[in-house]
């Protein structure tokens, strides 16, 4: 794991977090890190336009859902703050995967779940910065409106975290996340990317 811990989730809207503390635009608000299900209720596919920043859904006795690949942003951003790793779990899709530095692939709830409890022992503060998201594709139904459509999320970030020796390090770089609608109208994640184009070496501010 020596290698996985420092890879980076890309996790917010232009926002500061750390795994103990958040700060950012209003829209940032705590969640309890005791729940621990990851139960989503079914609901009507959402008709507003995938970059709004309104409130995600909040269901009671669930899990609060993204309807919108900018609260998927938001909702991430929350439970790493709390640690609450079954909350981030509930973010991704059975199949999602991140891409290591090295090109590796960390796949699945069980090997994204030992990344996060690793990666929140380096204290890590990082400030994302999405520039553009593009949602396409998805099929049109009996309504006239487009479902499970992807987004591509783009942008950059810093990072600074604790090193081997106990000291603070910093990185910076750039992030393409894909994240997909779901058949009941809401977002996970499919793929968080730190390191594009796939393939090819990271800039050498971002090996670690």
């Amino acid at each position: 794991m020596s290698k996985i811990r420092y890879t980076l989730p890309i996790a917010a809207a232009a926002i500061v977090f750390t795994a103990g503390s958040i700060a950012g635009p209003g829209f940032i608000r705590s969640e309890s890190a005791a729940a621990s299900t990851s139960t989503v209720a079914e609901a009507p596919a959402p008709t507003e336009d995938p970059a709004t920043t309104e409130a995600p859904w909040e269901i009671p006795g669930t899990r609060t859902v993204a309807k919108t690949p900018a609260q998927l942003l938001q909702l991430l951003g929350e439970r790493i703050k709390a640690k609450d790793i079954d909350g981030i779990i509930a973010l991704q899709e059975p199949e999602a995967a991140i891409v290591n530095y090295d090109g590796s692939i960390i796949r699945g709830h069980k090997d994204i779940r030992a990344f996060y409890i690793d990666w929140f022992k380096s204290n890590p503060t990082l400030t994302v910065n999405p520039r553009q998201t593009v949602p396409a594709g998805g099929r049109r139904g009996w309504d006239g409106k487009v479902h499970s459509r992807t987004a591509a999320i783009m942008g950059d970030y810093s990072l600074e975290q604790d090193a081997a020796d106990g000291t603070r390090t910093s990185f910076t770089g750039n992030f393409c996340d894909t994240v997909q609608e779901q058949p009941d109208g809401t977002w996970l994640y499919v793929q968080d990317n730190p390191y594009p184009p796939h393939g090819t070496p990271a800039p050498a501010a971002a090996h670690h």
